[in-house]
């Protein structure tokens, strides 16, 4: 007694397993690549709206210390806690800056790796600069294989951010340390109130500067990737 093999088929090979596994793979690696794609959309999205409801939070506080600019106890409280409040609106804009950060890193990285899987050396690039044999090219040029050789990130408007938001808290709190101790008439609880946000601020600020030292995705950031 002899026992058949089943026949495949009409129109299948042996080679279809692995063919739908290649893509299976390239469907999931596309998926990834549109939500991380997506999730970087969203980072900007909320960095813009938090930037400016800060903004307009801020406008708020300072317009109120100029109305009531000749009553000292109100003007020093709101100056003594208007830095607080700036340090934390800063904190939640960078938490979004971490998020686009790890999301521009993460989608360099699939960039590179679907190229790889999907590379075509002898594909007709027509008149671009972009290398022909690349599927994806995005991240790789803004990153520096541009015909400039030149990052290509907007860091100028972060340094700004950061710099408007910080420095308008240092600034803030230098001036109300300067009433707190040179205004006789103040309340020692309101000179304390002055003097706890004061520290407040500089421990919170020096959090910050700890943060963005010793993040590892911004080492190296603005220099140009080949």
């Amino acid at each position: 007694m002899t026992i058949r093999k089943p026949r495949r088929p009409a129109g299948t090979t042996a080679s279809e397993p692995a063919v739908e596994r290649i893509r299976a793979r390239i469907t999931f690696m596309q998926h990834e690549y549109l939500a991380i794609r997506a999730e970087l959309l969203a980072a900007l999205s909320n960095q813009q709206t938090i930037l400016a409801y800060g903004l307009a939070a801020t406008a708020v506080i300072y317009t109120g210390v100029l109305t009531n600019w000749s009553n000292l106890q109100l003007r020093t409280g709101i100056l003594s806690l208007a830095p607080l409040l700036l340090m934390f609106v800063w904190f939640v804009w960078y938490g979004e800056v971490q998020r686009l950060l790890r999301a521009r890193w993460f989608l360099w990285q699939l960039e590179k790796k679907i190229n790889a899987q999907l590379r075509v050396p002898r594909a007709p690039s027509g008149e671009s600069e972009l290398p022909s044999a690349d599927t994806l090219h995005w991240e790789s040029w803004v990153r520096g294989r541009n015909v400039w050789r030149k990052n290509l990130h907007s860091r100028p408007a972060y340094h700004l951010a950061t710099g408007l938001l910080c420095g308008t808290g240092l600034g803030t709190t230098a001036l109300s340390v300067v009433l707190g101790l040179t205004a006789p008439q103040l309340s020692g609880p309101l000179r304390a109130l002055v003097l706890c946000g004061a520290a407040g601020f500089l421990v919170l600020l020096g959090y910050a500067a700890f943060l963005v030292g010793h993040n590892d995705l911004l080492k190296g950031a603005g220099k140009p990737t080949p």
